[in-house]
Formats: C-alpha cells, structure tokens, sequence
C-alpha cells in the first residue's frame, strides 16, 4: 500500500477530537502518518493526541484559521497522498479501500472523493448526505462522466465492496456548487502541486478555493460510497455561514480563481457573469432587508439602474427604511 499523510485541523474540541482520531486510527495503517495541527486551542487539546497508542503528530499554532491549519499540516506532510478529517466529523473504518488502491493505480488523477453519511445527534444516521451539499438532483454520470465498477480500474483486496467510479473534470461543476466534502478527500500532491493549498484569511469556504484550484489541474474520479460521517453537533461548523459572509466570499473566490483563469473566461465567461450577478443580487437584498442601504448600493454596483435593486435603492433613505419596517413587521406577523 502507498502510505498517506492525514490532516487534521483542529480548535477547541478536544472531546470530538478524540472520536476523529480515532476513526483515522481503525481507517489507516501503521505506516500512514496521522498529524493534529492545532489552531490555538485553549482546552485540554493538547493532551489528546497522546492518550492513543499511535504515533501522532502533533503540530500547535497561533490561532489563524482552518485553511492556514490545513496549509500547514500540507507542509509538514511526509506522504505524497494526502487526506483530511475534520475534528468534528469521523471518518468510516472503510474509508480507504477503495481510494487508496484507485489513487494508487490511476497515478493520472489529481484527487478522489466520495459521498458521505450525516450523524444525526440521536446516533441516526442518514447515508447519502451529499445531495443535501451541493443540491443537484442530477446523476453522476450527468455531473461527472460515465461510471465503471472500481474493479474494472484497479484489483480490489477480498471482501473490498465493487462501487461505481466516475472520473472526469470538475472545475467547471465547483463553479456552481460545491460537491466534495474535505473528509472524503484524497489527493496526490506530486500532481496537484501548489494548487493543492487553501484559502486563507477566509470566513468561510477555504476547502471551496483549494478544490476549485486542485479541480483545474486534471482529472479526479468520485466513488459512490460514503466514506465518512458529517456529525450534528451544537457547535460551529467550519461550513457555517450566514448569507451575506458566504455571498461575499463566494464572490471573492470567483474574482481570483475561475475568473483569473483567461482560457476558463473565453468558454464560460457568460456563466460566471451570471452567476455573480445572482450572487450580487441576493446580497443587495438581504443588505436592504437587513436596512443595511450603504452596503446595499456597494453590493447592487454594475447591476444596471433598470434592476429591481436599484429601483428600490433609488427611493429616498428614509422612505426605503419606512418600508422595510413594515415589510420585516408583515413578513414576521406572517410567520406567527
């Protein structure tokens, strides 16, 4: 087997650090590295990784974010192949069965990803969860290519359940939405190069950036099958965003990666027009809902004075924040 390296970023979770770690510990091998990059933590975190009878890297740092945690963990990597988990989420004990020897025989793919189960906080869980990610009803041989059964890709270890493989581009699909959950994530640095690094100073979306970055360079395959567990708990998620962070950053991630890309704007510049005026759009609106009217015009700029938008942000200020009160006061009486 070629060994992997396995990231994990974490900050304040010693509790659900322990569950993380150890399912990385039942999913790898002896020889697999396994490293805890430590955003600042001040509860008992440190202590984790030793209480394991594994080797474990333990790597603190000044608080700086999830995607300058993961970057650092990618630097300090031993492995060529290298994966992810989050300290709130869990990997499945069969996580690599079928990534590994994949990534192993087909060294023209620049990564690998799979589908994923939600842990509900009543121990249910949900399989399959990845259609709630990235919201497209389509199948896989829709977004991505044909599929083929893995074992017509690479020889299978006895008892290794045979899934569907789909292999193909996905730099354009990320555009739209997000479809790869960093937990089941498996990539060859050897070919992703300095693509494979994270958005840092980021509110949110970091891992959205890297794919986006790693889905330009080459082919990736996505097995259908869940590798991991997306876990229901009480504190904040690394994913959580409200709609004016996620639209703003959304947005930034665009402006410097598929719309710095000269080749990508000449065959799809219309689609990332489109898409940044929707997203422009939603964030005018929930600016003026919010009674937010100076960051409102700032948002609505290059939507053109004919827009919905700009129609109600042409209305004297007062006049649009009297209406606003009694738009929020209906809708809430509405919901009650």
């Amino acid at each position: 087997m070629e060994p992997i390296s396995v990231i994990i970023p974490t900050f304040n979770r010693a509790g659900l650090l322990r569950r993380a770690i150890r399912s990385v510990i039942e999913a790898t091998a002896p020889e697999d590295e396994i490293i805890v990059v430590d955003d600042g933590s001040t509860d008992e975190t440190s202590s984790v990784p030793a209480e394991f009878n594994r080797e474990i890297r333990y790597l603190p740092i000044n608080n700086s974010g999830a995607g300058v945690a993961r970057n650092i963990g990618i630097k300090a990597a031993s492995h060529d192949l290298i994966a992810f988990a989050d300290s709130d989420d869990e990997w499945l004990a069969k996580r690599l069965d079928q990534q590994r020897p994949l990534m192993q025989s087909r060294r023209d793919l620049v990564f690998s990803f799979s589908n994923f189960g939600h842990l509900f906080a009543d121990g249910r869980v949900e399989p399959g969860w990845a259609k709630q990610w990235h919201h497209d009803e389509r199948s896989w041989d829709e977004i991505l290519g044909p599929g083929k059964p893995c074992s017509e890709l690479v020889a299978l270890s006895q008892g290794v359940v045979d899934v569907p493989v789909h292999i193909g581009s996905m730099y354009l699909r990320e555009l739209h939405a997000n479809y790869i959950n960093v937990n089941t994530l498996l990539v060859r640095r050897s070919l992703a190069g300095n693509a494979l690094i994270f958005g840092e100073k980021l509110p949110t979306y970091e891992d959205w950036e890297c794919f986006a970055c790693i889905s330009r360079v080459g082919l990736c395959a996505y097995l259908d099958i869940d590798t991991a567990l997306q876990r229901a708990h009480k504190g904040p998620r690394l994913t959580d965003a409200d709609s004016i962070r996620a639209s703003k950053t959304r947005l930034l991630i665009i402006s410097r990666t598929w719309a710095a890309d000269p080749e990508f704007v000449r065959d799809h510049g219309r689609e990332i027009d489109a898409l940044t005026r929707k997203l422009r759009k939603n964030l005018t609106r929930v600016h003026i809902y919010k009674g937010e009217f100076a960051e409102a015009r700032l948002a609505a700029a290059g939507l053109g004075a004919v827009s919905f938008e700009a129609a109600l942000l042409s209305l004297p200020t007062p006049v649009l924040g009297v209406a606003m009160k009694i738009y929020r006061a209906a809708r809430k009486a509405g919901r009650s």
